[in-house]
């Protein structure tokens, strides 16, 4: 059927740059290299060639959702999408889980988790910021068309307490982690995934060490990805000038059933 009036796509031109529209039917971007307008994307398929008002080239994708968060509105630093991307899988996040997230900030992981989860499975994000709560209903309408049923936005300091409970995992991302463990160990199931996302190490080695203290969580492991991307033209195959080096750190751990002796 091709782009319809409304659809929300990226337009990439020949310089690599790339632009987030939502189509209308008298829609028009500007850029650098002529004026693109909208009626000319209504009708095409996903990647389709256009051209602008001066001649040149672009194409036309439906917004992948690195695409999207890499793009989107926000107030403070969000879990940039390499990081998330190891999230998703460290935290074995499955279509059915329960899970409770902290901060919800702009909602950059928050739109990630939705992508796993199906009817049967839930995300509760807490945050006692109002204001960021509402750019991150904004951020996912714009990507996803609607709130979807199965989140609830809960605005709370998760430090005051979990409401929920038999949580598959708990994933947080503000700089006091540590405060969370007690109402964790009540929340999570037996085998359930504690998640943390903080900027420095100093702030990971306090995390570890209360994990560790608490004897109840193992496979206590922190990370750090660093992405290297390279470039291949002609007789130049080199790694690129600039890379994504660090933007936090994340620690993981499992929880212990209670022993039976």
């Amino acid at each position: 059927m091709g782009f319809k009036n409304n659809d929300l796509v990226i337009i990439k031109d020949e310089k690599e740059k790339s632009f987030i529209q939502r189509l209308v039917k008298n829609g028009r971007l500007q850029t650098h290299l002529g004026t693109i307008y909208h009626k000319d994307i209504i009708g095409k398929d996903d990647g389709a060639d256009i051209k602008t008002s001066t001649g040149n080239k672009a194409n036309v994708f439906y917004p992948t959702l690195n695409d999207y968060i890499q793009k989107m509105a926000r107030k403070t630093a969000i879990i940039h999408p390499k990081d998330i991307a190891v999230i998703l899988l460290w935290a074995d996040i499955k279509h059915k889980d329960r899970i409770v997230e902290a901060g919800t900030g702009s909602g950059a992981l928050l739109m990630a988790l939705l992508r796993f989860l199906n009817s049967k499975g839930h995300i509760y994000s807490y945050d006692n910021r109002p204001e960021l709560q509402q750019m991150a209903v904004k951020n996912i309408e714009k990507f996803y068309g609607k709130i979807p049923k199965n989140v609830t936005l809960k605005d709370k300091d998760i430090t005051t307490g979990i409401e929920e409970s038999d949580l598959d995992a708990v994933i947080l991302d503000f700089s006091q982690p540590w405060d969370v463990i007690p109402e964790a160990l009540q929340a999570l199931k037996s085998g359930g995934k504690f998640v943390s996302y903080i900027p420095t190490i100093i702030q990971a080695e306090r995390l570890v060490k209360e994990l560790q203290a608490s004897e109840r969580f193992m496979e206590i492991e922190i990370l750090e990805v660093l992405l290297r991307p390279w470039q291949i033209k002609g007789y130049s195959v080199r790694p690129h000038h600039r890379m994504v080096g660090h933007t936090g750190f994340m620690v993981f751990a499992r929880l212990k059933g209670l022993s039976r002796d």
